[in-house]
Formats: C-alpha cells, structure tokens, sequence
C-alpha cells in the first residue's frame, strides 16, 4: 500500500474518531442534564450560581422588536456576564433559556470563531475571556495572531502552520488539545491540521499522542 493510501486511511480513521467524540459529548451533556433535574428534585439542592446567571438573563429579557436570534445572543452574553469566571455550561443554559443544548453548541461553535472574547473552557463550557485568569488574555494572543495570517494569505503556509501548529500545543499544556479545536485556533481546516500531524508532527520528538485526535508538546 502506498504512502498516499496509507495517508487516506489514517485521515479517514481520525474523520471517523472525531465524529464519534462529538457524539460521545453531546451524550455526557444530556447525562449531565439529567444529573442536574434529578439532583434538584430529590435533594432540593438550591441552583447553581450558573443557572442563577441564565436565569436572571431571561428574567431581563430582549426588547420587543427584536428577532429571536438577536434576542437568544443577547441572553447569552448576559449569562456570559453575570456567571463570569466560574462561566456557563451548555446544558444549564439551555434548560434556563428553554432552548436546546444542541442550539447553543451550534451557537457557541459558530460565535467563538468570530468573538475571540468567548473562550472554550472545556467540553460545553464557556466563558467570558475577561473573566479568566490574567494569564488568558496572554494565552489568546498566539492563535488570534495565528488566524490573523490565515486571513492574509489565504491559506496558513507548511511552514507557519507549523509554527502556528507548535505555539497552540505548548499552551495547551499536559491535557493537550484536539485537532478540531487546534485547527480553528490557528486558523487551518481540520484535514490540513490532522495531516501535519501525521506527516510532519510525526518526526516531531516531543509530540504525543494522549487521545484519539488529541495532541500535547512534551516538556
């Protein structure tokens, strides 16, 4: 088998993992949901500072006149503002905003590229970038910087996407991060990112593999 069949079976195998993470996430979202109402029910736990912020941005509300997605990205910020560090879940918003969580993922996957002052924290958590350690706004310069040449050029050349590439993973740190995520950092497609990975980060020596799609610069 050649070294371009080779390539196409590696890339369609890291295609396939990634959709199944997606899926495996929306799944602990939903369980996670559950958790919640139960736990509410049953021990009459007082809701969270999160849910607390969601709520008090509906209680607000949008003006009349508004259209639903205007109202629905006003609500949000609200949540944003008002939960700052400690941030929002997907899950908890959408059962106070009365949405779906698969709404405000779409929501949140699209307005994140866009608004660099929402940063991911994790799987279907979110934040204000204001609101986060002082590192952060440090942390953020490398990957806007990394998109803002994208944009220049066209398209990220071998060598800066390497270098772009190399930046987001030692910011990453230990827990290292997915490919999906690095590639909307640096400001590439996912099948150009993930075969540098298989190509060119293979011959890297410090890079490691600590889960399917996932990536981190050994120290």
């Amino acid at each position: 088998m050649s070294n371009t069949s080779n390539r196409t079976v590696h890339l369609k195998s890291l295609l396939a993992l990634e959709e199944k993470r997606v899926a495996l996430q929306q799944q602990i979202d939903d369980i996670q949901e559950q958790i919640s109402k139960i736990s509410n029910q049953v021990l009459g736990q007082e809701p969270s500072a999160i849910v607390k912020a969601a709520r008090k941005a509906v209680a607000t509300g949008a003006p009349q006149g508004r259209s639903q997605r205007g109202a629905l990205k006003e609500k949000i910020m609200a949540a944003l503002e008002s939960a700052g560090h400690a941030g929002v879940r997907v899950t908890e918003l959408a059962e106070s905003l009365g949405t779906k969580a698969a709404n405000l993922h779409a929501w949140f996957h699209a307005t994140t590229k866009r608004m660099p002052s929402i940063v991911k924290v994790a799987g279907g958590h979110y934040r204000l970038n204001g609101h986060g350690p002082k590192s952060a706004p440090v942390a953020a310069a490398a990957p806007a910087k990394a998109r803002s040449k994208a944009r220049k050029g066209g398209r990220v050349k071998r060598g800066a996407l390497s270098e772009n590439v190399l930046a987001v993973l030692g910011e990453a740190g230990a827990n290292g991060i997915s490919i999906k995520d690095l590639s909307d950092k640096v400001g590439s497609n996912y099948r150009n990112v993930a075969v540098w990975f298989a190509t060119t980060g293979k011959k890297h020596p410090k890079i490691k593999k600590v889960a399917p799609a996932t990536y981190k610069l050994a120290a």
